[in-house]
């Protein structure tokens, strides 16, 4: 009997740390630390199914972030179906491969593979993209990670310095080293290629680094966000820092690209 993609799954790592997957999506639904507390937020409206998008883990957006293109925003990897590869002691693998659906929207073969594995204080992310075409593509993407948040004053530092450009209206500022986490924000960082930190009274530091994915978004809805899958006020209970790739990569035929994310409490 076929298990549901919606159907969540919990594994524990021998230490202890704790990673809830589904297969819809390809999406990371929570991580727990060892001996820790939770530190991704998910939607408690959040809806699954074929065709919509889970709201909050780690979503996994491609080959479009946003709507920077002429794609569906954030591309196709998000709301439909993956399968399963691996499964076992606090590490997963899914994979997504292209079919007559994907094609009709952008007209592709591909495999998208994302591997989650959760230890101690880390969880480790990697996505890669593979060209199963005969033709070259281009794709941008991100993971789309939402964390929580459990004190008001909590800060995003580590983007000191740096312009950022805001998605909504093209505007660019330089940022402060301290950015409060809640509050109205979308913002996109190229070239921010070192560790970013979410500093948070009430659960601790996390730090987050990437490879591959050369850029940042920072993303809170603020209050008054119209989003019906986040409830009223619950736009005060995280942030998203996300790993991008904005700037399009091509991809030749039989070719892969890599990016791989790692997220620290830094709890020794």
């Amino acid at each position: 009997m076929a298990i549901d993609p919606c159907t969540s799954q919990t594994l524990t790592s021998p230490d202890g740390a704790e990673l809830v997957v589904c297969a819809h999506g390809g999406h990371v639904l929570g991580w727990t630390p060892a001996g820790g507390e939770p530190r991704l937020w998910l939607s408690p409206t959040a809806e699954c199914g074929p065709g919509l998008a889970i709201r909050g883990g780690v979503p996994v957006i491609f080959p479009q972030f946003a709507g920077r293109g002429p794609l569906p925003k954030h591309g196709v990897a998000r709301n439909r179906a993956w399968s399963v590869v691996e499964s076992g002691a606090g590490t997963w693998t899914a994979k997504l491969t292209d079919d007559e659906n994907t094609r009709d929207i952008w007209p592709y073969a591909f495999e998208l593979e994302l591997t989650a594995r959760a230890a101690g204080q880390t969880l480790d992310l990697a996505l890669t993209a593979r060209n199963t075409d005969d033709r070259p593509w281009s794709f941008t993407a991100a993971l789309h990670s939402y964390f929580t948040v459990g004190d008001p004053a909590t800060t995003v530092g580590g983007l000191g310095g740096l312009t950022a450009s805001d998605n909504a209206d093209g505007s660019q500022q330089q940022l402060d080293e301290s950015l409060l986490a809640l509050g109205t924000r979308d913002i996109a960082v190229e070239g921010a290629g070192g560790p970013v930190t979410l500093d948070d009274s009430r659960l601790g530091r996390l730090v987050v680094t990437a490879n591959g994915f050369p850029d940042r978004v920072v993303w809170n809805p603020g209050a008054g966000h119209g989003l019906g899958d986040v409830p009223p006020g619950g736009e005060s209970g995280f942030v998203c820092i996300e790993p991008a790739l904005l700037e399009p990569v091509e991809l030749a035929p039989g070719s892969a690209w890599t990016g791989t994310v790692r997220l620290d409490t830094g709890k020794r």
